[in-house]
């Protein structure tokens, strides 16, 4: 029997109902002076299309997520009613200024039906304050997690994130965060992550491979002299992520933010038309069919300097090559480092993109 040929074939569905966020974290690829917010009208009948074309999971991200807890619990609610699976919903936990607050928008969160994760982004990235607020302290992170263990009366209800070079790196503040919640660290190797643990809290921790793209774009060089493992984007990708604008993505990774990778957007689009559009997209098809590796070893075999070495984050990878134009079909543009902040040609002379329709 021949194998089923490679196409984006999205199984997981997360909204990002709000760009707007209490901190301004330096390694953020999130437009968080944009206003904007998703309709939650629209979202519940994109909802609905994806599930009826065998989505089965939803998350939420932002921004900052909880500042929008309107649009969560009426996603959460239908989801719930619908039977799908929840992942989680990533927050900074610092975003309440007081406990009662805290208390109240997660138990509106708990009675919509919620059964995910809440995913806490800990490390030395996190929690720089936007302009003209104050730091957040540890003491809210604690608190937050405590809070989130009382509501849900779950050990498990709290996930951690981390941004660093390697899986064993940037760990410090998850140890302080576990001194204030006298837990321990430990590396678990069935799990192959590191876990958090007290009396009342299990927490697991995810590692975001971190990269210098958007404001980070001044951090170390990100090619580290390894070439990434071709899972023709499976991890971050096999996705439609939605941004406040409606603007629907195919994965989660640091390139998703750039106009190269849209694939229709919810206010114009159904869910089979936007899944249409991206098996038809002259890069996001590629990749789902073909791999990175494939588009990589292209460039090469032209530029054999094109790319300035090797790189173990494929999701840097995708940035670098769709910012400076170096893929077929697609244009250039995007990005702060140099000039690449408005829309350039490729290595073809060409400001090509897949026609979909945008609102307004």
């Amino acid at each position: 029997m021949a194998a089923m040929p490679r196409q984006f074939a999205p199984r997981y569905l997360m909204f990002s109902g709000t760009y707007q966020c209490n901190l301004a974290c330096p390694h953020c690829c999130v437009p968080i002076e944009w206003p904007d917010r998703l309709e939650v009208a629209v979202a519940l009948r994109f909802l609905e299309e994806a599930h009826a074309l065998g989505i089965r999971e939803v998350g939420f991200t932002g921004g900052e997520p909880l500042l929008y807890p309107e649009f969560l619990e009426a996603m959460t609610r239908r989801a719930a009613q619908l039977g799908m699976t929840f992942d989680k919903v990533q927050t900074n936990g610092v975003w309440h200024d007081s406990g009662p607050e805290l208390r109240a928008i997660l138990t509106r969160l708990q009675r919509a039906g919620f059964t995910g994760r809440l995913g806490l982004s800990v490390d030395k990235f996190h929690h720089a304050p936007a302009a003209g607020s104050a730091p957040p302290r540890i003491e809210q992170v604690v608190a937050f997690c405590r809070m989130a263990r009382d509501v849900f009366d779950r050990d498990d209800i709290v996930s951690l994130a981390y941004a660093s070079r390697a899986p064993n790196l940037g760990l410090e503040p998850i140890y302080r965060l576990a001194e204030h919640l006298d837990a321990i660290v430990e590396w678990s190797p069935v799990l192959r992550r590191y876990l958090v643990v007290s009396l009342d809290l299990s927490m697991t921790c995810h590692w975001n491979h971190l990269a210098p793209v958007e404001r980070a774009e001044d951090l170390a060089d990100g090619w580290d002299g390894t070439w990434f493992a071709e899972d023709y984007c499976e991890g971050p990708g096999q996705a439609l992520v939605v941004t406040p604008r409606g603007e629907v993505k195919p994965c989660c990774g640091y390139a998703s933010d750039l106009d190269q990778l849209t694939i229709g957007n919810i206010y114009t689009d159904s869910a089979a038309e936007i899944i249409a559009q991206a098996r038809a997209h002259p890069y996001v098809g590629r990749i789902f069919s073909s791999g990175l590796t494939a588009i990589k070893d292209e460039i090469l075999a032209r530029d054999p300097a094109a790319l300035p070495g090797p790189t173990s984050n494929q999701c840097f990878l995708c940035w670098y090559i769709l910012t400076r134009g170096l893929a077929a079909g697609v244009g250039g543009g995007g990005g702060q480092i140099g000039a690449w902040t408005t829309p350039q040609a490729n290595f073809q002379g060409e400001r090509l993109q897949l026609a979909v329709r945008s609102r307004g």
